[in-house]
């Protein structure tokens, strides 16, 4: 199972669920999962806090470059000059950025919490009878 992120209606990260879940690379895909909510009260407290900066620009007309520009805290002014292409990483992921920012690991999970797993349609589960 793959799992894609656009922004503005451009993908912006792409790869496998797990990887992508517990590795975000993207600072969209970053925030997106920091914002996400969370039932436990000790995992709430653990979590960084999402800070999204700046308007949303208007759909109609994006940004020049990169889309998420105006809001990236990590944006220079060649994000401003350039878009960028959607490229391969080494994990099977696809990135739209210019910078080599390392993912970053999701916080470790208490014993008792069960980690995330995608879970098969039931189209795609073997039965076996009798």
């Amino acid at each position: 199972d793959r799992l894609l992120v656009m922004y503005l209606g451009q993908v912006v990260e792409s790869g496998p669920t797990q990887a992508l879940w517990e590795r975000p690379s993207h600072p969209y895909t970053r925030l997106l999962l920091a914002a996400s909510p969370v039932a436990d009260p000790r995992l709430r407290q653990a979590r960084p806090e999402a800070l999204l900066r700046g308007e949303l620009p208007n759909p109609l007309a994006p940004p020049s470059g990169c889309a998420f520009r105006t809001r990236c805290a990590h944006a220079t002014p060649r994000c401003a000059s350039e878009t960028p292409g959607l490229r391969e990483l080494s994990d099977g992921r696809q990135l739209a950025c210019h910078f080599d920012l390392p993912p970053v690991a999701a916080p470790p999970l208490p014993a008792n919490v069960i980690p995330f797993q995608p879970t098969p349609s039931v189209h795609a589960t073997a039965y076996k009878f009798g």
